[in-house]
């Protein structure tokens, strides 16, 4: 008679789990849980935690400006200011509300040296715009809407707004005796305006001295 051979014991972590006697208490749900599964949620939460700094720091988000209109502007010198000027002082200071979007508005006339005609008004406006491509709209139909005096606005074209970004548009404004030529600029902080009196510019020359004119004007905003 053969003898009877003893079952074959397991080995390894099998032999570890089958031969005990005592029961055996489930994995703990972290050996459970795939370890890609573990890698995903722990970016998961990391880009939640990150954007959630950047949305209370305003990490991230370009740093404000505001405009700041020197005594000259390339080739022009500051005028005395005129009715044009004192209109538009007028009007935005008029604005500077607690609900209005702007906390500050500086204008200013340019033209050539040794004359007293103005050839350019640059206006400044510094504030908060959520919406920049809105302000840009917003001056434009001020305008035909006759808000400033009964222009027609046409010929209205976006334009790079270059390195600071934002939104450019400029439009010739015609009168019923002359017309003017006007760019805006508008990005978070600041929104500027630039009217050429002339009216002998076309909306693509008086785009690219914008871009000139905004790149003297605008400056990082100081604490």
């Amino acid at each position: 008679m053969e003898s009877e051979q003893a079952p074959e014991r397991s080995s390894g972590l099998k032999a570890i789990w089958a031969n005990t006697l005592e029961p055996v208490a489930p994995l703990p749900w972290y050996r459970r849980v795939p370890l890609k599964l573990v890698t995903a949620g722990a970016v998961v939460v990391g880009l939640a935690t990150a954007l959630t700094v950047a949305a209370v720091t305003g990490a991230g988000a370009p740093p404000p400006h505001r405009i700041l209109l020197p005594e000259e502007l390339g080739y022009q010198v500051r005028m005395p200011e005129d009715g044009n000027a004192r209109a538009a002082r007028g009007y935005y200071q008029r604005r500077l509300t607690a609900l209005s979007p702007y906390r500050e508005v500086t204008v200013a006339g340019y033209g050539t040296a040794g004359t007293t005609e103005t050839t350019l008004t640059v206006i400044g406006l510094t504030g908060i715009f959520s919406d920049p491509q809105q302000e840009v709209l917003k001056y434009f139909g001020r305008l035909g809407n006759g808000d400033a005096g009964g222009e027609t606005v046409t010929e209205v074209e976006d334009f790079p707004a270059g390195p600071l970004g934002g939104q450019l548009m400029c439009a010739v404004l015609v009168y019923p005796s002359t017309s003017e030529t006007a760019c805006v600029w508008a990005d978070g902080s600041t929104v500027g305006i630039v009217v050429d009196h002339t009216g002998a510019g076309r909306t693509e020359d008086l785009a690219q001295n914008t871009l000139e004119v905004r790149a003297a004007v605008e400056v990082e905003a100081k604490d």
